[in-house]
């Protein structure tokens, strides 16, 4: 399918090492492209970035994508810059947390990336024209649900000119439905349920609640690029406390500045270090397409939290490699685990 698509497209997909598009690509890039709406429920993981910027850039050049958090949102305006490298396409973000002078510069972008709450700030200030916009996205629809975003959302969307719309989300709840129906009642509603643990190997090791032999473990098992999963701001700080001497590590959770979160995000995006420390925060929403394994240091505490934790390996047709390390009282949770990841598991 990627052959299909222009030069300059095919050479970035190059640069980036995507080697083939994922199920969700395989549906929705197509329909996206002639010109149809979607409604498209894709787990995490699935590669839904992409199959919404590959024709947001070959076919509209010019579009309006919201997103819940500036997370997500860097993340995406950073995945269109690179897909759209070739492309005479301008990329902005609109988020919270970044000065006004910056953004109203970026307003006039060819794609706005951005989140409900400042993109109607600066709708409000007359900085940004959303009638401009023929194609909007909404990314992690349930999440903007789950947020109280979904009225912000219906505001934007009514005050741009949209032709089209593309609904992207995990789950599809009838509020989302109600949402994509009102402003497309002629959406194509594409479903990718499965989810491809094929591509992960589940490696869990029983430990001692002990710090020494956990931190002894991961330094042993980390190869290469690798997010590793705490339950607390705390234990995160803990351990990079200890470890960030021995091995490149960023750090990552809610308590930092919006700065310093992004800068390490972009420090391991980069490659500038090989390990990123984080709580949850970094289970949804960030989109590093290289990660090669994903560790538990914390199991989580319910089957969701873990599959979108290792939903962050794996991915673009990738083999992803998760590694949880659990003691006696989390050997229940390893077993609800288990009976849903249908893939390679490897125990100790």
């Amino acid at each position: 399918m990627f052959d299909q698509l222009s030069d300059q497209l095919k050479r970035a997909l190059a640069d980036i090492n995507y080697q083939r598009p994922t199920k969700v690509q395989e549906i929705a890039i197509p329909v996206f492209m002639n010109g149809e709406s979607v409604i498209v429920q894709a787990k995490t993981g699935s590669g839904k970035t992409a199959s919404y910027l590959i024709p947001v850039l070959e076919r509209y050049h010019n579009a309006l994508i919201l997103v819940p958090t500036r997370e997500l949102a860097e993340q995406v305006a950073y995945e269109a810059k690179r897909l759209g490298k070739y492309k005479r396409t301008s990329i902005g973000v609109i988020i919270g947390g970044v000065g006004y002078d910056r953004q109203e510069r970026e307003s006039d972008s060819d794609i706005i990336v951005g989140t409900p709450g400042r993109i109607l700030d600066l709708w409000g200030r007359g900085t940004l024209d959303l009638s401009r916009f023929k194609l909007a996205i909404v990314d992690e629809v349930d999440r903007m649900l789950d947020m109280g975003f979904i009225d912000d959302v219906r505001m934007i969307l009514s005050k741009t000119s949209a032709e089209n719309f593309g609904f992207f989300s995990a789950t599809v709840p009838p509020e989302v439905k109600e949402l994509a129906e009102e402003f497309s009642p002629n959406a194509r509603f594409l479903k990718v349920d499965e989810y491809k643990p094929v591509e992960i190997d589940h490696e869990f090791y029983p430990v001692r609640d002990n710090w020494h032999e956990k931190v002894t473990k991961l330094l042993k098992d980390v190869n290469g690029k690798a997010i590793v999963f705490t339950n607390t701001k705390a234990r995160a700080e803990a351990l990079y406390d200890n470890i960030s001497d021995r091995v490149s590590t960023s750090l990552l959770h809610g308590d930092m500045s919006q700065g310093s979160r992004r800068r390490n995000l972009m420090s391991f995006k980069r490659g500038d270090s090989d390990i990123l420390i984080s709580t949850d925060l970094a289970a949804r929403g960030i989109d590093v397409i290289d990660v090669e394994q994903v560790v538990n240091f914390d199991l989580p505490r319910d089957v969701e939290t873990y599959i979108h934790r290792v939903g962050r390996t794996g991915r673009m047709g990738r083999k992803g490699r998760a590694v949880s390390y659990y003691t006696r009282r989390e050997e229940e949770m390893v077993q609800r685990i288990r009976s849903i990841i249908k893939s390679t598991i490897i125990s100790q």
